[in-house]
């Protein structure tokens, strides 16, 4: 990854009009989809279509995919800022350009819980390093590497509602060769963690990891399988919340448009499945399971990653920073 790092002036970056306006139209069904906020469009000529460019002239076309990991806290607005460029990309830069989450890379239900009896409960409960399928993960990105012309293959896909992955028909379907591939999600890139591993940080830590066993398995996790996993990024951007305590808020608006737009989702099963949307109470307990690695990537990943998005309370990108180029 490169290392010398500057602020970058997106002012400087010639960005055709025709191309702004003709995006646009992209950009608005995008966010729509999402369910997310419809002004966000007004970032198109700030955010979306400098990184976008940026972004397209580190693509190796025919040379394999591009990969770029995309990390930030729960709740920072990843998915669609990610789903956005992807768009840009394919439509306004002829680039093949997918988004695989790592949400979507979790084990089944069934694994989780196996593993949770091999080593402790904590690890039932979906999120952290240890709950992700990663050998899985690392056939998949081989897979895509090769992925030639005419070849199709498909991605998991999951869905929180039900905690489960989704039926292999419902997976992404994806055609080589990918020029770009956009690996969001709220751990990506972490490093293993360092400091004082031995005293609890939160409530839940001390009432049931009070013996450190889930939190130092988690770390060794990092050292070994997840850094096989995250060696496969090509460039590192980092989406950095101004402090802990919005994350909560943040994490709770996504849980609360999940749960207003839970008929659109799953339309006339809605009565048949059982869901799983967290009450605030519930996200509360939920989120210091992320407590201990989230605050540990707020403190040292502005250091590593190539681009780092400074953000502020309302979510929106202050600032960006983007690599020295020699």
């Amino acid at each position: 990854m490169l290392k010398q790092q500057s602020k970058f002036d997106y002012t400087n970056l010639s960005m055709p009009d025709p191309l702004s306006h003709r995006l646009r139209f992209e950009v608005e069904q995008t966010l729509s989809c999402l369910y997310a906020d419809a002004s966000l469009v007004d970032q198109m000529d700030g955010l979306y279509l400098p990184f976008s460019s940026w972004l397209s002239q580190k693509a190796h076309v025919g040379k394999g995919p591009l990969v770029v990991g995309v990390g930030g806290a729960q709740g920072c607005g990843k998915t669609t800022f990610c789903s956005v460029i992807s768009r840009i990309l394919s439509k306004g830069f002829d680039l093949n350009c997918i988004v695989i989450s790592l949400d979507d890379l979790y084990s089944t239900r069934q694994d989780r819980m196996k593993f949770a009896k091999q080593t402790t409960s904590m690890f039932s409960v979906r999120g952290v390093p240890g709950t992700h399928d990663v050998s899985f993960a690392l056939s998949l990105f081989e897979r895509l590497k090769n992925l030639k012309e005419g070849e199709v293959m498909k991605f998991p896909r999951f869905d929180k509602s039900i905690d489960d992955r989704k039926a292999v028909h419902l997976w992404q379907e994806v055609q080589g060769p990918v020029d770009v591939v956009l690996f969001e999600g709220w751990c990506v890139g972490a490093p293993p963690m360092g400091g004082d591993m031995d005293q609890p940080l939160n409530q839940l830590e001390a009432e049931m990891d009070a013996d450190g066993l889930w939190r130092n398995k988690v770390n060794q996790l990092l050292k070994d399988d997840y850094k096989a996993l995250f060696s496969q990024i090509d460039l590192m951007a980092w989406m950095q919340a101004p402090n802990y305590d919005v994350i909560y808020h943040w994490r709770d608006k996504q849980e609360r448009v999940l749960e207003s737009h839970l008929h659109d989702i799953h339309g006339i099963l809605l009565d048949t499945i059982d869901l799983k949307v967290m009450s605030s109470k519930e996200l509360q307990q939920f989120m210091q399971y992320y407590e201990r690695l989230t605050r540990h990537m707020l403190a040292v990943m502005p250091g590593k990653a190539d681009v780092l998005f400074q953000l502020n309370e309302k979510q929106e990108v202050m600032e960006m920073r983007f690599p020295v180029e020699h």
